[in-house]
C-alpha cells in the first residue's frame, strides 16, 4: 500500500504519517482480565490510555488499533475511536470490549505479531491497516475463518463487499476491513472544456482517452503528470482491466511464470506511446512516496487529470484550479460503456481462534458493526475514505453532505462502487513484481526500451526469483 498517496484521506489538508494501524493485546493478558476483574487498559477520548475497571462477570475481548492521533493531526482518528467506542458503550452489559491504541504504527503490529506467533499467542482482534499477518497467522493455525459467519448473515456480507472475495484463500477469508483502498482518477473540467475535449464522464472506450490526450496536448495543456510510481501504476492498472483477455493476464498476479502475454505488451506499448510520450520530462519525476509533484501540477491547475484515489477529494479544497472544476472519473474500457475501478481491500480485522465461543461472538459483533450500512455511511460522510460495503444509499450521503469536498469523495466512492470491474491496485495484484514495472517507465518514456525489452527484463527477475 502507497502510504504517502494515502495523506489526503481526511477532508481537511492536514499531513498525517500513518494510515490505519494496529495494536497489540494478547489473549493471555485478556483471560487474566476476565479471571480476576484486574484493571484493564482502555482508550481515552485523545487515544492515550488509562486504566478503567471492567466487569470481570462478563467475557473480556480486547481489540487493538492504531488511531491514537491527537484530533488536531488527524481528525479521523477522533471520529474512528468514537466509532468503537459507542460499540463497547452500547455492548457494556454483555461483554468488556477493552479498546486500546497502540503507537507503535501498522508495520510494528505486524512485526510484534510475528514475533507473537513463534510464541503461540495472538491478538485477540486488531486492526492490522494493509499489513498482510494472513498467511504467517493462518499457517500458524492462530486465527479465525471468517466465512462461515459471511456466509450465514447476507447482511455481513454486503458490508465486506469486495473483501469477500479478494480475501477469499483456499475457501477461508481471515480478514475483512471496514475501508478500502479506492482509486479511479480526477479531472479539471475546465481544461478539458477550453481544449474542446470530451470529459471523462462522456468517454465510452479508451479510444475517447486518446482522443482527449491528443485535444489537450494540442491546446497546449499538459494532460497530466505522473512520476516512475505510484500515478504510474495506478492508470496501467487502470488499462489493464480494458478487455476480459487483458483482465485473466491481470489477474494472474503475483502467480504470473511468463511477462510475455500478448495483452501486457499491449499494455505497456499504450504506456509508452499514448501516455508517458504525450508528456515532457518536466512533469514526469523520479517516483517514491515523497514525488508529490503530479498533484501539485494537477491541483494548481497545471494538469489536466490526476490518478489518484477517492481520498484525494481533500486536496480540491482552496486548490488554484477551483474546487468545482474539480471531478471524479472512473476508467473506461474498450467495452462501450463499461467502466473499471480499482478497490483493494487487504487485510483489517483479524481475530484470534483461541477465544472462547463468546468472545468470539462478540468479535464477529464487532466486524458486522463496522461493516453496517450505518457505519460505512459515517466513514465516507466524515471524509475518513471508502467503505467496503454494498449496502451504502450513496444518493442519500450525496443529499446528506454540504462541503464540496465532501460531495466529492460520496460521488468518487459511488463511481468506484458503481464499476462494472473491480480489481486489486497493482502491488496488491503483483506483489514485488511492480516495482520491477515501475521501475521500467522511465526507459519507455525516453525510448530506450520497448515492450519486448521490458518483458525479457521482467521475466528475468521472475527466473532470479525462484
Amino acid at each position: 500500500m502507497k502510504m504517502k498517496k494515502l495523506l489526503a484521506a481526511t477532508l481537511s489538508i492536514v499531513t498525517v504519517s500513518s494510515m490505519i494501524l494496529a495494536g497489540c493485546g494478547k489473549t493471555e493478558e485478556t483471560t487474566q482480565a476476565t479471571d480476576t476483574a484486574t484493571d484493564t487498559a482502555a482508550e481515552t477520548e485523545t487515544g492515550e490510555t488509562t486504566t478503567e475497571e471492567v466487569n470481570g462477570d462478563l467475557p473480556t475481548i480486547t481489540f487493538t488499533h492504531g488511531y491514537y492521533h491527537d484530533e488536531s493531526e488527524w481528525a479521523a482518528a477522533g471520529e474512528m475511536r468514537a466509532i468503537y467506542n459507542e460499540f463497547a458503550e452500547l455492548h457494556k452489559d454483555e461483554f468488556n470490549f477493552v479498546v486500546q491504541a497502540d503507537e507503535t504504527g501498522a508495520e510494528g503490529i505486524y512485526n510484534t505479531a510475528l514475533n507473537d506467533l513463534s510464541s503461540g499467542e495472538f491478538y485477540d482482534i486488531a486492526d492490522f491497516g494493509g499489513w498482510d499477518i494472513v498467511p504467517v497467522a493462518s499457517a500458524s493455525d492462530a486465527i479465525l475463518d471468517l466465512k462461515p459467519y459471511l456466509d450465514e448473515d447476507a447482511a455481513f456480507k454486503e458490508g465486506a463487499g469486495v473483501c469477500y472475495d479478494q480475501n477469499l484463500v483456499d475457501g477461508k477469508i481471515y480478514s475483512v476491513r471496514e475501508q478500502i483502498e479506492a482509486v479511479g482518477f480526477w479531472y479539471n473540467a475546465a481544461l478539458f472544456e477550453k481544449a474542446g475535449a470530451d470529459t471523462p464522464d462522456q468517454w465510452s472506450t479508451w479510444a475517447d482517452f486518446d482522443a482527449a490526450v491528443d485535444k489537450l496536448v494540442a491546446a497546449d495543456i499538459m494532460p497530466f503528470g505522473l512520476n516512475a510510481g505510484w500515478p504510474t501504476n495506478i492508470l496501467t492498472a487502470g488499462y489493464s482491466q480494458r478487455s476480459s483477455d487483458a483482465r485473466a493476464f491481470y489477474e494472474t498476479g503475483r502467480s504470473v511464470t511468463d511477462f510475455d502475454d500478448a495483452t501486457f505488451k499491449d499494455t505497456l506499448n499504450f504506456m509508452q506511446t499514448n501516455v508517458l510520450q504525450k508528456i515532457d520530462t518536466a512533469n514526469f519525476g523520479p517516483g517514491g512516496d515523497d514525488d508529490e509533484q503530479y498533484r501539485t501540477d494537477f491541483f494548481d491547475g497545471n494538469t489536466a487529470m490526476l490518478f489518484n484515489g477517492v481520498w484525494d477529494a481533500g486536496g480540491a479544497v482552496d486548490c488554484a484550479a477551483g474546487i468545482d472544476n474539480i471531478k471524479p472519473a472512473n476508467f473506461p474500457t474498450d467495452e462501450a460503456g463499461k467502466r473499471a475501478a480499482l478497490l483493494s481491500g487487504g487485510t483489517g480485522f483479524v481475530v484470534s481462534n483461541k477465544l472462547d465461543e463468546a468472545q468470539t461472538a462478540a468479535c464477529i459483533e464487532f466486524i458486522k458493526y463496522m461493516t453496517s450500512p450505518e457505519i460505512a455511511a459515517r466513514i465516507i460522510e466524515k471524509g475518513i475514505g471508502m467503505a467496503p460495503s454494498t449496502a451504502v444509499d450513496y444518493d442519500a450521503l450525496l443529499s446528506k453532505v454540504s462541503a464540496p469536498e465532501a460531495k466529492l469523495l460520496v460521488e468518487a466512492c459511488q463511481l468506484c462502487q458503481k464499476a462494472d470491474y473491480q480489481a486489486l491496485g497493482l502491488g496488491n495484484t503483483f506483489g514485488d513484481a511492480e516495482g520491477e514495472i515501475q521501475g521500467k517507465y522511465a526507459g519507455l518514456m525516453d525510448g530506450s526500451k520497448t515492450a519486448d525489452d521490458v518483458v525479457k527484463e521482467l521475466n528475468d527477475f521472475l527466473a532470479a526469483s525462484e
